[in-house]
């Protein structure tokens, strides 16, 4: 019997093969049980007619079963049911075969079998209970015989004799009925269990391919790959992370990452602390982006990495983990550091060149200004003009090379981004031009201050630009007049510089725009032409856009675009 040995050893407490084909099964049972108990009322009348207290008790139980049948058919409730057919079948055995002589007769037909059906039906302790109760029954029925305490018997010996083996008869039918039920379940519960096996044994094939083509994808990937679970414990190390490392994922405290695998801060010099490790900080569920640090190992020259972290959740919700990537930027910071030392060196040549064009200019106007005191000068109108316009031009010249310097330092220069209150910047261009209401009419048309995040000295540098240009453009014989404006637009702060000037065209707004175009100005202007443009780069170094809006005879708006960090105040 190994088959069932093997099938009855792996039922669990709830037979899964029940719950499979649970109704078949139950169907089968109670229609095995209702087929014997026909044949144990109706063979025996053949050979003893009449109806005894045994086989009144027969027929009550085939009602029992009947009635039990419909109730398992309408609600499909197996437990109950189930309860119900042992009840009704060990009620109707202990009125039988204390009714009829010859008692453990009729209780040999069924007894054996009802503790296999408690254990199928409702698991293996109702079994042991069913045994327990079977045996009881058989030696209380085997006393009670012994002892006269069942009903007389209404048969004759030769009429007993035929009772038994009808009873014997209908045994090793039962028998044999109840092993082909039960190794048909059995042989089910094989067949589906092979097939489980076969289905996980698929299942695990294609989690190893998937798993081998993701550990060849990740060791594909030029960048360092690093994850770990959600207790903490580092899973995943690809071919770069491991070379970057020298050492293999291990099973540590995350305490010891930073000493173990050699992580140091960006400047290379101190060790990391646990808090900081970026795949740390995606466990505690923060996302990391582009943190900068360094890996120091003995045998390796000190290397710079940019790594980015992230947790890991599943489609629950809940986090499993994070992982953690790492780019090797020690070229690029070399490079960048050989960059920035170049642009420090043409920044030094730039501004020393900015000094030494600067004097003889200088030196230019101050001779030419001498030179107007003089009386050959007083008295020839065109020698006077002949050196105010190499004043002027030598003062233009002057404020060019300043606004080249300052153009073309731009792209090079450290930006100090933070939240500004533009209030403050404009302010401090107006003290910068040393302006004040009785030469410009300066008005604010707002109260408080928008914060915005940008360059403090930047920002103040364009507005100087800005208010400057307002000024000197003024109609002549009108007060210049500048007004100062913010409103919000999606989310963002956008300042305004509004004078009271001619204004201009759209195709001459555009071309104020380009370096050294000078538009609206006549040839006595000391300006550079650089104004606007570098206006322009400014914010968008920033972040920012920078536009004009104008029309002839209305002004023009010069408009700022920041991103806002808070407001102080409502735009009026």
């Amino acid at each position: 019997m190994p088959k069932l040995s093997s099938a009855l050893s792996g039922l669990p407490n709830s037979p899964w093969v029940i719950q499979q084909h649970r109704d078949l099964v139950f169907y089968l049972v109670l229609g095995v049980f209702f087929a014997m108990g026909v044949l144990q009322n109706t063979l025996p009348i053949l050979f003893a007619p009449g109806l005894t207290g045994a086989r009144i008790a027969g027929f009550t139980t085939l009602t029992c079963f009947a009635a039990i049948f419909a109730f398992y058919h309408f609600t499909k409730k197996l437990k109950p049911a189930a309860i119900a057919l042992l009840t009704a079948t060990y009620l109707g055995l202990a009125w039988a075969a204390m009714s009829q002589g010859g008692g453990p007769a009729p209780a040999l037909f069924y007894v054996p079998f009802l503790p296999m059906v408690a254990t199928v039906f409702l698991g293996w302790r109702a079994g042991i209970v069913s045994a327990v109760i079977s045996i009881l029954m058989m030696a209380g029925y085997t006393a009670a015989n012994v002892n006269g305490l069942t009903a007389p018997a209404p048969h004759t010996p030769q009429q007993m004799s035929l009772l038994y083996a009808s009873a014997a008869i209908l045994l090793t039918i039962a028998v044999a009925m109840h092993a082909v039920i039960y190794e048909h379940l059995v042989k089910n519960a094989m067949d589906a269990a092979r097939k489980a096996q076969q289905e996980v044994q698929e299942k695990a094939d294609e989690l190893a391919e998937n798993r081998e083509f993701l550990s060849t994808v990740m060791d594909s990937i030029n960048e360092g790959i690093v994850a770990a679970d959600a207790n903490g414990k580092l899973s995943v190390f690809n071919k770069q992370a491991r070379a970057i490392h020298g050492l293999d994922a291990m099973p540590l405290d995350s305490s010891a990452w930073p000493k173990t695998y050699s992580l140091y801060d960006a400047d290379g010099e101190t060790l990391l602390a646990e808090k900081d490790v970026p795949l740390f900080r995606a466990l505690s569920g923060e996302k990391v982006t582009g943190q900068h640090l360094a890996i120091v190992t003995p045998d390796q020259p000190k290397r710079f990495f940019c790594s980015n972290a992230a947790p890991m959740k599943n489609a629950k919700g809940e986090p499993i983990g994070a992982v953690a990537t790492m780019r090797d930027i020690t070229i690029e910071r070399a490079q960048e550091e050989k960059i920035r030392q170049q642009n420090r060196e043409i920044d030094q040549f730039a501004r020393v060149a900015s000094v030494d064009l600067q004097e003889p200019l200088t030196r230019i106007i101050t001779t030419a200004h001498a030179l107007l005191d003089t009386p050959e000068a007083k008295s020839s109108g065109r020698m006077r003009n002949e050196l105010a316009f190499m004043a002027s031009a030598a003062k233009r010249s002057g404020a060019l090379i300043k606004d080249v310097l300052y153009m073309s330092r731009l792209p090079i220069g450290e930006l100090s981004m933070q939240p500004v209150a533009a209030r403050e910047c404009i302010e401090a261009a107006i003290d910068l031009l040393d302006i004040n209401e009785a030469s410009c009419r300066l008005d604010f048309r707002f109260a408080g201050s928008p914060d915005v995040i940008a360059d403090p000295h930047s920002l103040t540098l364009v507005f100087k630009h800005l208010i400057d240009n307002a000024w000197k453009h003024a109609p002549e014989g009108v007060k210049p007049h500048v007004e100062f404006t913010w409103v919000v637009e999606d989310g963002a702060a956008v300042l305004g510089v509004k004078d009271n000037g001619a204004g201009m065209s759209t195709e001459s707004a555009e071309r104020l725009f380009y370096p050294l175009e000078r538009v609206r100005t006549g040839e006595d202007d000391e300006g550079s032409g650089l104004g606007v443009a570098i206006c322009r780069k400014s914010l968008t170094r920033m972040g920012g856009d920078f536009w004009l809006e104008s029309e002839p005879g209305k002004g023009c708006h010069f408009r700022l675009r920041l991103p806002l960090a808070r407001s102080r105040a409502l735009a009026s």
